[in-house]
């Protein structure tokens, strides 16, 4: 599970906005400034280490002027491998997805549907991956019929984004639940979805903020006491 406990922390950037309502990547976990890149950065504890079986996957993210990612990247202990384009429409509203590997080398694309309530707040958020035998025809490109990737948002009654549900077609019997408050990640919980059952949960506890009161350490925690700590690194535009 520790693969998707750190995977997972790229999906509170998973982009959320809308016309006047808009709330920027950068809002949504807390982070102030105008931040150029963003690293997530798991540091290993001696168990881990010694655990040959442990695989992480750590996140990278480049964010345009207005706080919307523009790029992510994602490396394994063997350096990148993989690259994601973000595009957005004139409301700032994800529209879409470009997939390359490490070597930027085209592999797939993907189409967003977002679902807004009546604040003009997104509360869904749906990502259909194109079909392998329409990726060579632009014109024609054919997506899924089902959502590969769903996202549900949840904020309180003065419209602060409070909670993601995020659900994965390949991991179709569990869910991934990301509580936050105003100042970034508390909780991320791996719960089975046909009984509620918490198969494990990761707590979040800033230990460290730099200049621009970002966090740039947390202490995680599991359900079992295990201790290890996330690192941010953050860049600036100047």
């Amino acid at each position: 599970m520790k693969y998707l406990q750190i995977f997972t922390i790229s999906i509170l950037l998973f982009s959320c906005s809308s016309n006047k309502n808009t709330t920027t990547d950068l809002e949504k976990i807390g982070l102030n400034g105008n931040i150029k890149s963003l690293k997530f950065d798991h540091e290993r504890n001696k168990a881990e280490k010694e655990n040959e079986n442990a695989y992480y996957i750590e996140n990278e993210f480049y964010f345009n002027q207005k706080g919307f990612i523009s790029e992510q990247r994602q490396y394994s202990s063997e350096g990148i491998i993989q690259i994601h384009d973000f595009n957005y429409n004139t409301n700032d509203q994800l529209i879409s997805k470009t997939y390359f590997d490490g070597s930027r080398k085209f592999m797939n694309k993907s189409k967003i549907e977002n679902k807004l309530n009546q604040k003009g707040k997104l509360i869904k958020q749906s990502e259909y991956r194109a079909l392998g035998n329409s990726l060579t025809d632009s014109i024609n490109l054919k997506y899924s019929v089902f959502p590969d990737q769903i996202t549900e948002f949840f904020y309180d009654s003065n419209w602060n984004l409070t909670q993601y549900n995020y659900y994965d077609r390949t991991s179709s019997f569990i869910k991934e639940v990301i509580e936050l408050n105003d100042r970034g990640i508390l909780r991320n919980s791996t719960i089975v979805i046909s009984d509620g059952e918490i198969f494990s949960v990761s707590s979040y506890e800033c230990v460290e903020y730099d200049s621009m009161e970002n966090c740039q350490r947390y202490r995680v925690t599991e359900n079992d006491s295990t201790e290890s700590f996330l690192n941010l690194k953050i860049e600036y535009y100047k």
